[in-house]
């Protein structure tokens, strides 16, 4: 008996014993890690005490350890006894597996709050085997870590799932599902070296379909349904078959390159939905076609895509939040016309009344909004804005000599009558001006004239959602100022 096992003993009941863990290596269920989140490590052990299950979690005080709390437990035995960040406030929670028979674990998450331990939801998961990883997804790992729930079938194939604890339950990751099943392909690839066996090669296509390898999937499916008396069923391998055949019909025409993602409450169900944007990348590595929204409900399983007005761009990118005051996320959608300053492509879409609905569009915009960029004598300039209706008088930004000797006099009068003009939106921005959780919508212009390297200024007009579309609330202009010299310099 060490050490740690003495002290553990020496709060428990008479007649209780420690419990022991199997896997990887038979040892002692006693471990240290930081469950309360005060940066310093709990003792934590399991015990069986007259027929039932127990945690014990011993805390540290000024070197003497002393019991914070016994949790019951159930089952007969334990399995796992681990401690990770599995909820988006990474303080690690208590992962318990209790082996309730020789096949199966009860899955118990024990989690410290302000008001103690609490037991999360798990919808009674049971398990045969258990990993928990930090699985990253497109974009990487997030610190929150995933559990993989493998349940027993037949001979050494299990039905596989990926979970990740998200608004107080588990709730699939589909997101990592590329990352975690390359491994699970690879597991039954192994077994089906030695073991040629019909439901070894359906549940390696299951594999290779979260994968996302879906060339790969048909040939397995094709193995399998090669059997005499195939696994699960004839009828059910070609079912699979024909909707793997119709995804890949899909993404060979559509591709499947994922090019911008975020998560928010979009659909209203208060469940985090996923939203990306999809694309082709062309031979012009930063320029992309074929740009398409898509929203996904993991917990309703629903996808919806939306093909954008203008789908080509550079720097195609997604911002969440909510614009139109329904205190869900709205998707803003932005794209570069061109690599570097210039016009842009942008659209905000919400869900009214179960549905997306495009409620901003900036090419319609730009066709609603007229202005008379006029110059006047004693370089300046006159900007008149239809709406609103708005006149504004800026000083022409000295660029040289040269640019204003071929505009005006000598005595500051125009040479000829000369116009400018408003550019599209350059720049499509969300504000919160009075920090209530709503967004309005800064569109940006730049005002140009002829032989001007550098706009003369830029409108920016701040849009309001009204309650059925966005109107403009206020505008002003902005213009750069002139580098002041001083005598030393």
């Amino acid at each position: 008996m060490d050490v740690y096992e003495d002290i553990m003993m020496s709060f428990l009941p008479h007649g209780a014993t420690v419990l022991e863990l199997e896997n990887p290596q038979k040892k002692k269920a006693i471990m240290f890690a930081d469950i309360d989140g005060d940066h310093g490590d709990e003792m934590i052990g399991a015990y069986r005490y007259e027929e039932q299950n127990y945690v014990l979690i011993l805390k540290n005080n000024d070197g003497h350890w002393l019991p914070l709390i016994h949790i019951k437990g159930a089952g007969y035995d334990i399995s796992n006894l681990m401690a990770l960040p599995v909820t988006s406030n990474w303080i690690n929670t208590l992962i318990v597996g209790w082996k309730i028979d020789k096949m199966r674990s009860q899955l118990d998450l024990l989690q410290w709050t302000n008001g103690g331990f609490v037991r999360l939801p798990t919808n009674n998961t049971t398990y045969s085997k258990l990993e928990v990883e930090d699985m990253p997804d497109q974009f990487g790992q997030d610190g929150q870590y995933e559990l993989a729930i493998w349940i027993h079938d037949t001979g050494d194939a299990y039905k596989i799932e990926v979970y990740r604890f998200s608004e107080g339950e588990l709730v699939q990751a589909k997101d990592v599902y590329p990352y975690y099943f390359k491994k699970v392909e690879a597991y039954y690839e192994r077994l089906l070296q030695t073991n040629d066996y019909s439901y070894y090669w359906y549940y390696l296509a299951d594999a290779q379909k979260k994968a996302g390898n879906l060339e790969q999937n048909l040939t397995s499916i094709d193995k399998a349904l090669s059997f005499r008396s195939p696994y699960p069923s004839k009828e059910k391998l070609l079912d699979k078959k024909q909707q793997v055949l119709s995804r890949l019909t899909h993404v060979k025409s559509n591709g499947q390159v994922v090019i911008d993602k975020k998560r928010g409450y979009v659909s209203g169900d208060s469940f985090k939905d996923t939203v990306y944007l999809t694309g082709n990348i062309t031979e012009e590595s930063s320029f992309w076609d074929n740009i398409t929204l898509n929203v996904l409900n993991k917990k309703l399983d629903l996808y919806e895509g939306v093909s954008l007005k203008e789908n080509v761009g550079y720097n195609p990118r997604i911002f969440l939040g909510d614009f139109t005051g329904n205190h869900l996320d709205d998707i803003l959608i932005v794209l570069d016309n061109v690599a570097k300053r210039g016009p842009i492509n942008a659209y905000l879409y919400t869900f009214l009344a179960g549905e997306m609905v495009q409620v901003f569009d900036s090419e319609k915009y730009n066709g609603n909004t007229e202005y008379n960029v006029i110059y006047q004598n004693e370089h300046k300039v006159t900007v008149i804005s239809t709406v609103p209706k708005k006149k504004y008088t800026l000083d022409i930004p000295i660029q040289g000599q040269q640019v204003l000797s071929e505009l005006y006099n000598e005595d500051g009068t125009l040479k000829e009558p000369i116009e400018g003009w408003v550019n599209p939106i350059s720049g499509l921005y969300p504000v919160d001006f009075i920090r209530n959780g709503t967004y309005e919508i800064v569109a940006s212009q730049e005002i140009v004239g002829p032989h001007l390297l550098e706009p003369l200024g830029y409108i920016h007009t701040i849009l309001k959602w009204d309650g059925k579309e966005f109107k403009v609330d206020r505008q002003s202009i902005s213009f750069l100022g002139e580098d002041l010299v001083s005598e030393q310099d």
